[in-house]
């Protein structure tokens, strides 16, 4: 039985393959580069189903009208002490308490299953 983090995986996998090979097409790459193309990869896989993955890619699309758009709203004193974890969720400024938890746990599952793609590309190309 297919499992939703291996499905992720997989469609990660082929995306975040696909930008390396387009990268590698161009003259300048660098991490950051490498870095943009895993993050838009891992929100494509993942779809609009979910608001962090809409946040990159929306930010991705309107990289320079999307800078300052946002705007911070005054959180009661219980919030304000997830203050930092919205700043680490995509999307997370403007999500509810209990959205941005449901948010952190699936960004959470598809930022490891970033990493066990990335780490297994990495020891194919060692060998």
């Amino acid at each position: 039985m297919t499992t939703r983090s291996s499905i992720i995986r997989t469609r990660f996998a082929y995306r975040f393959l696909h930008s390396l090979r387009k990268l590698n097409q161009q003259a300048k790459t660098n991490s950051r580069r490498v870095k943009h193309a895993a993050y838009a990869s891992m929100a494509s896989a993942v779809g609009s189903k979910r608001a962090w993955s809409r946040a990159v890619l929306s930010k991705i699309r309107n990289r320079s009208l999307n800078r300052n758009l946002l705007k911070k709203k005054r959180r009661s004193s219980e919030e304000s002490r997830f203050g930092e974890l919205r700043k680490v969720v995509p999307g997370g400024e403007v999500m509810n308490f209990y959205n941005l938890l449901d948010e952190t746990a699936d960004y959470i599952n598809c930022l490891t299953s970033q990493v066990q793609v990335m780490k297994n590309i990495l020891n194919l190309l060692s060998t």
